[in-house]
């Protein structure tokens, strides 16, 4: 396989700034920060392999690359790190090691909308103790140092913000995300009631997802079962169950668009709305998200209605961006010969901690409301 040879060179200005070792006090303007640490570029890393997994149909560097190049520029810049970079893309099931000499390798093993893992066996032959492995699957591969990135990061956090308040919920996932079994559980495990789960799928109308759900349906049977006995027309209203009081949405954000709203027109009753986003799009949220406000919700910085950094365009608002943008600023917090001890990175991807050879990151959780977002 032929290794594509990068020496970066192009320059990005932008101001940084040192953050707190703390999350607290968090606010949308503060919640993407650079470190301002003073790294040693002698203890940097020269020379760096990258294995990644690329389309059979493309030769366009995948969101993750792009994010990881990006980030290197601004520190190009900053404290001319310009370290020789050779990717190693794995394609075609085919599995060719790069044997170019590297200080550092970083293996990408991100794949979200496929179940292919077939390049797993050839990342597997990497060395160990050199690895970095990048990847939002729960296993570490027997990695020595790994930068594990899943949506349960997500799903816990949005579920223990909800302990103190909702208590009865109707559980909501999709096929893709299919999750209502696991988050029920969660639920169940903080003492919550589960009433009801469904799956739902654009085939389905919304409002009569909602109506059936409610037993909106059943309460019209009964005006008209009274009207036949009586014989004439009986006028009533028609009445939703009332022995919930929370949904909990597992869905896609264009999905919550038009499920949040059915259900506002369906019922008359505040419910409490929490939405964990599916990871299979990269809908971003839009700054005054109409339909969406008094939901709470959980997902990465970059996906928030938030300043991104200046030299990053809005088209590259994704996952797989901000992942790969956080992982040169992780490698620089590993190898920089700074003191990490109890410092917090904000990044793109959220609030990340270095712990030994372990990188541990936390999710936000946060409310849409009329003015925008909030950061509880």
């Amino acid at each position: 396989m032929k290794n594509i040879f990068l020496v970066l060179s192009v320059l990005f200005v932008c101001a940084c700034s040192s953050i707190p070792n703390s999350d607290k006090g968090m606010s949308p303007n503060t919640l993407i920060q650079k470190p301002n640490f003073n790294y040693k570029i002698k203890s940097l890393p020269r020379d760096i392999n990258i294995y990644f997994v690329q389309g059979d149909n493309t030769s366009d560097l995948p969101l993750a690359i792009q994010g990881f190049i990006a980030n290197s520029y601004f520190y190009n810049d900053k404290i001319s790190y310009k370290p020789n970079v050779y990717f190693s893309p794995i394609k075609n099931g085919k599995c060719k090691t790069n044997e170019q000499k590297a200080d550092l390798i970083i293996a990408f093993d991100l794949s979200f909308n496929s179940g292919d893992t077939y390049y797993q066996e050839c990342l597997k032959t990497l060395p160990k103790s050199k690895t970095l492995y990048v990847s939002n699957h729960s296993n570490a591969l027997g990695f020595d140092k790994n930068f594990i990135i899943t949506r349960e990061e997500e799903k816990n956090k949005l579920i223990q913000e909800l302990i103190n308040s909702s208590t009865r919920f109707i559980v909501i996932d999709n096929e893709s995300t299919s999750d209502k079994k696991d988050i029920k559980r969660l639920l169940e495990e903080f003492e919550k009631e589960v009433l009801e789960t469904k799956t739902y799928n654009f085939s389905y109308s919304s409002q009569n997802l909602f109506a059936e759900i409610l037993m909106l349906n059943r309460s019209e049977e009964r005006i008209r079962k009274i009207s036949r006995r009586l014989s004439k027309n009986i006028s009533g209203v028609s009445r939703t169950r009332d022995d919930t009081d929370s949904f909990f949405l597992s869905v896609n954000l264009n999905e919550a668009r038009s499920l949040k709203p059915a259900l506002d027109y369906i019922s008359e009753k505040n419910f409490n709305i929490s939405i964990l986003n599916s990871w299979s799009t990269n809908t971003p949220y839009k700054f005054l998200d109409k339909d969406l406000i008094g939901s709470i919700n959980s997902d990465l910085p970059i996906m928030m209605p938030i300043k991104i950094p200046e030299y990053i365009s809005e088209d590259k608002r994704s996952r797989e961006f901000a992942i790969g943008y956080d992982v040169f600023e992780i490698m620089l917090l590993m190898n920089g010969s700074v003191n990490t001890n109890n410092f917090i990175y904000r990044g793109l991807s959220g609030a990340i901690k270095i712990d030994k050879r372990q990188v541990l990151r936390s999710a936000y959780v946060f409310k849409i409301t009329s003015q925008g977002i909030e950061i509880l």
